[in-house]
């Protein structure tokens, strides 16, 4: 286990240096916390934390260094000492952001890789970190764009449905135990690597901060989107790893789920809503409720010869 003030030194150099990316504190804390994390740092002489990088199998999970000084070739060195790690330790491929959790689920961009609308970016955003990666060999493994939604819930209107409501013979209720197979069904159906996300139980308690809102048709649970009511910063609600089963695809499933979410969240007070980690395509199902991509992640991912020539 991680040295707990040594890992709040860079949770906060994290969030003074990416104030854009929104994830919950906890969550953050527990990655860095990881047993299992190769943590590497720099400071500025005086002991004080000014660029760290940290590691995790063949996954970069956060690399960091303060603006002050960047352009010193610090980073370079943070990036060459993760990849002679991974290389070390038998792997080829590596990449940044999503390993066996995230803090970021790749590195942050200004722009699409593939196309995308409904756009309203951070104005904190840029490219600079994407360019960093690309320059050393790194590519966006992805045929899709991925990103972060947010709406400023004053802007919500779309509030004829609540939780409970039957639309079109589809019931929109909060998860329990019950239904978690047909969860688990739904999410492999839909996008596998969201399932894991699903797994943890107390999503399905009542009086879980976090839920699981499902769509039932016949008693099959159509979609999946996760909720939380916890307060992310900034009186921020969000969610994440929205699942439609494709056979119930093209039913404005995913929309009434997200607009029911959305209103939800509205009632519990939150001046946001955002939505974490989703891909090409939803931001215009998303759009319908007003939310717009606050930020894009190129995946990035490298590959070198076996013996690890970089």
């Amino acid at each position: 286990m991680q040295d707990k003030k040594y890992i709040l030194e860079i949770y906060e150099m994290f969030k003074r240096n990416l104030p854009f990316i929104i994830r919950e504190k906890e969550i953050v804390l527990s990655i860095l916390g990881n047993r299992d994390n190769i943590i590497i740092t720099r400071d500025d002489g005086n002991g004080r934390l000014i660029a760290a990088a940290v590691a995790n199998n063949s996954t970069i999970l956060l690399l960091c260094v303060d603006r002050e000084y960047q352009n010193r070739g610090i980073g370079s060195g943070l990036l060459c000492e993760c990849e002679n790690i991974f290389i070390k330790n038998g792997f080829n491929k590596f990449n940044a952001g999503l390993g066996f959790d995230y803090i970021m689920p790749g590195v942050p961009a200004a722009r699409s890789y593939y196309k995308a609308e409904n756009e309203g970016l951070s104005q904190d955003i840029n490219n600079i970190a994407a360019d960093f990666f690309a320059k050393r060999g790194y590519i966006h493994s992805c045929n899709c764009d991925f990103f972060d939604m947010k709406i400023s819930l004053g802007d919500f209107v779309k509030d004829s449905y609540n939780i409970g409501d039957v639309i079109d013979g589809v019931t929109y209720k909060w998860a329990t135990e019950d239904n978690i197979n047909g969860i688990y069904e739904c999410t492999d159906d839909a996008y596998g690597d969201f399932t894991k996300y699903y797994r943890n139980k107390e999503l399905y308690n009542s009086s879980s901060k976090q839920k699981v809102l499902v769509a039932l048709c016949n008693s099959q649970v159509a979609g999946t989107l996760i909720v939380n009511s916890e307060d992310t910063g900034n009186s921020t609600g969000c969610f994440g790893c929205l699942t439609v089963r494709h056979a119930y695809q093209g039913k404005h499933i995913a929309v009434n789920l997200i607009t029911i979410g959305t209103k939800y969240l509205k009632d519990m007070g939150f001046k946001e809503a955002f939505i974490g980690y989703t891909y090409s395509g939803l931001e215009h199902l998303y759009g319908y409720a007003g939310y717009k991509i606050w930020v894009y992640y190129m995946m990035a991912a490298k590959e070198v010869e076996n013996g690890g020539n970089l």
